[in-house]
């Protein structure tokens, strides 16, 4: 620190006094404010109660008085300073007497208690993030390690105006500024601007992005899970015929005794040439990627619908087609046709010569100067559940290449903006099988593989509370829905009551920021980014005025 500590660490000055502790209780101290105090004192503000060794560090909840009344403060103690081993312990380590003194903090005491252990001490050549103001008259930064911001995860959250794409991208500009590596999920393509150590890719043809590379992502890249959830079989008859017919185009692929054409032809031949061959194939067969040709998807399962014995006598042989299986499954073809041929799947089912995204993150991860790799998923349609497989996708892949140790010496940011497009949990029960859930094991799994995650959303209440309840660190913005707070709330058992209650009444780049790293809820001001995202509204005055 570069403060003076003799002066640091005797915070009660003459000229800071508020008042004394006039009333006690459980949950509150109430502080009878001196007729001579010159101090600025509003909801929100901190104070210092003077305990001698200690000073317990406060928070202004109510004001009552003025004018021709007494003042008095409602403040709730939040947390202590043990002065004499200069350290910030939670809780209150002594209780409050009547008629002690209290002071308001100065600025350098105020960010010795939000830093002073999150910094690790003075040493200037730390990591730091310089992300905000404390929201009160002293102006106080908040400068925090990236260990500590995102090594038990993060979440961004507010409403639509509230400065949650201010947060974020002024997160990564500060990323940036460091050797960072950060793969951004870009939703809405509002975060064109970033410049610093930023390459940019994207989905679907668009001649305005001029410096963005078009990318695809090959259907081979994604598991059969990844299909299932594409073309949506039905579990009781679709769903097994069209597990068969991917196990037999990798078998035809690798055995020409079996294949004919790519094919596997069933109806009244025999099954031991195939099992034979099943067998000696098996690794190739068991791989979770469809590794044949999707276009012979369609004509599989046609050769699938077929009775399992051609007849008692003949048990090794399969019978002829079966209508009824062929009928249950025309839908399912139907609809199979219908999705290789949407255009909205380009990038997955004609992909042509387009880069291969996992090759540009794999060489995003070999470029020692770029530190963010954003990915604008903008044009990308939600028809067919494009954009969740595809992020989904990117999270498994991420989460393989962390399980080798990629990520040790250089850890891993990966950022979902708008995340309630790709986490949202599924109310229909008959898709449950084939729920994606990547981020949800990055979640849980992926900080001691040096992968950490953003999510960043509007809508709270539609990511699964087991995804949420994993965010070490939180950055509320203003949010108006009571489902959303009552969300963080139990998602989050660092915010207390009263920043929950504050939320509503954010202004814009306000936010409370809070987790287990932090010593309480801090009400702060995000630092306005460099690059500023391209999230505002239409303008109707422009384009509706008067010709």
């Amino acid at each position: 620190m570069t403060q003076d500590k003799s002066d640091l660490f005797k915070p009660f000055t003459p000229t800071h006094l508020v008042g004394q502790v006039s009333r006690l209780s459980l949950a509150e101290v109430q502080v009878q404010v001196s007729d001579n105090s010159t101090q600025d004192i509003n909801i929100g503000s901190y104070v210092i109660i003077d305990r001698e060794r200690y000073a317990i560090f406060c928070q202004v909840r109510q004001i009552i008085g003025g004018l021709d009344e007494k003042m008095v403060l409602h403040v709730e103690p939040l947390s202590t300073v043990d002065l004499q081993k200069e350290k910030v312990v939670p809780g209150v380590l002594a209780s409050p007497h009547l008629a002690d003194r209290v002071y308001v903090p100065t600025s350098k005491f105020v960010e010795f208690f939000i830093s002073s252990e999150l910094h690790g001490g003075g040493d200037k050549k730390r990591v730091t993030l310089d992300l905000a103001r404390v929201a009160d008259a002293l102006n106080t930064p908040v400068v925090v390690p990236p260990e500590k911001m995102f090594g038990r995860h993060c979440a961004v959250l507010g409403a639509t105006g509230g400065g949650k794409s201010w947060s974020l991208a002024r997160i990564m500009e500060e990323c940036a500024a460091h050797k960072s590596k950060i793969i951004l999920i870009d939703a809405t393509g509002e975060y064109g601007a970033l410049s610093s150590g930023a390459t940019h890719i994207h989905f679907g043809e668009d001649d305005s992005l001029t410096h963005s590379k078009e990318v695809a992502l090959p259907y081979f890249h994604l598991t059969e899970q990844d299909l299932f959830a594409i073309f949506q079989p039905s579990g009781a008859s679709q769903a097994p015929k069209l597990r068969a017919a991917m196990r037999s185009l990798k078998l035809a692929k690798v055995s020409e005794s079996v294949g004919i054409d790519g094919l596997v032809i069933k109806a009244h031949k025999s099954k031991r040439q195939y099992e034979r061959s099943l067998q000696y194939h098996q690794d190739e067969v068991d791989t979770p990627y469809p590794t044949f040709d999707i276009r012979l998807l369609t004509r599989q399962i046609e050769n699938e619908c077929v009775d399992p014995q051609r007849s008692s006598t003949e048990p090794d042989v399969w019978g002829g087609v079966n209508s009824i299986d062929l009928a249950n499954c025309t839908p399912l073809i139907s609809r199979i046709n219908d999705v290789l041929q949407s255009p909205n799947l380009d990038p997955i089912f004609k992909p042509g010569r387009k880069a291969s995204l996992f090759d540009e993150i794999n060489e995003f991860l070999r470029d020692p100067v770029s530190r963010i790799l954003r990915l604008n998923m903008k044009n990308l349609s939600f028809a067919h559940n494009a954009r969740a497989i595809i992020a989904n996708a990117i999270g498994r892949y991420m989460f393989e290449l962390s399980q080798k140790g990629i990520f040790k010496k250089r850890p891993l940011l990966l950022v979902l903006d708008e995340a309630h497009q790709f986490l949202r949990e599924k109310k229909d029960k008959s898709v449950q099988d084939y729920m994606m859930d990547s981020f949800g094991l990055i979640a849980k799994e992926g900080r001691k593989y040096a992968l950490n995650f953003i999510i960043a959303t509007q809508r709270p209440r539609d990511i699964p509370e087991d995804v949420l309840s994993q965010m070490g660190t939180i950055l509320v913005h203003r949010l108006i829905n009571d489902g959303d707070r009552s969300i963080i709330e139990r998602a989050c058992g660092d915010v207390d009551k009263s920043s929950i209650n504050l939320i509503p009444m954010l202004a814009p780049g306000e936010a409370i920021l809070a987790g287990v790293d932090f010593p309480i809820p801090l009400h702060v001001r995000i630092v306005p980014p460099i690059s500023e995202p391209s999230s505002s509204g239409a303008d109707y005055q422009k384009f509706w005025g008067r010709s």
